[in-house]
């Protein structure tokens, strides 16, 4: 088989959170990285008193996802840190997120919050940390958060 002329570099990803599932806020201009972990099948496996290995069963059931985002801080108000924090140190810790890798061109594929049934969700920002500093050194201040979705459903940008 020949080699992939596909691949595409993973800086130019396109990340947007949005506080009513409707009005979406571009935060790539802030954001430095983007990690997603979990959303593994659930396995079980058990010994029997005969044998020497487990049985092992899968359950068709998948664990949720997290969704990691290292960000510039900024205090501008349409920008990640308002937009994260202002929800995370209110009432309601929920955020609704989408992740493009390609960028978010027309038909791209794009990776959606979203529920069992595919439906963009809001989710619980499970942390949002403060900026810390380093009086050593000359980068921009960084802060990171993180939420976990039930699922990460893949559609086309329209």
């Amino acid at each position: 088989m020949a080699q992939t002329t596909g691949a595409e570099a993973r800086a130019g990803y396109k990340i947007e959170a949005s506080v009513n599932g409707s009005s979406w806020t571009d935060i790539s201009g802030q954001s430095n990285s983007v990690t997603v972990d979990g959303g593994e099948q659930i396995v079980g496996e058990q010994n029997t008193a005969d044998g020497q290995a487990p049985v092992v069963t899968g359950s068709n059931k998948v664990g949720s996802s997290t969704v990691t985002v290292s960000s510039l801080y900024t205090e501008t108000a349409a920008e990640s840190w308002r937009v994260v924090r202002d929800r995370y140190i209110g009432t309601d810790k929920t955020i609704f997120l989408r992740y493009c890798p390609k960028g978010g061109a027309s038909a791209e594929r794009r990776y959606v919050c979203a529920n069992d049934a595919n439906t963009a969700v809001a989710v619980p920002i499970v942390n949002c940390s403060l900026p810390a500093g380093d009086a050593n050194s000359g980068d921009p201040l960084m802060f990171e958060f993180s939420v976990r979705a039930p699922r990460l459903f893949e559609e086309a940008v329209p």
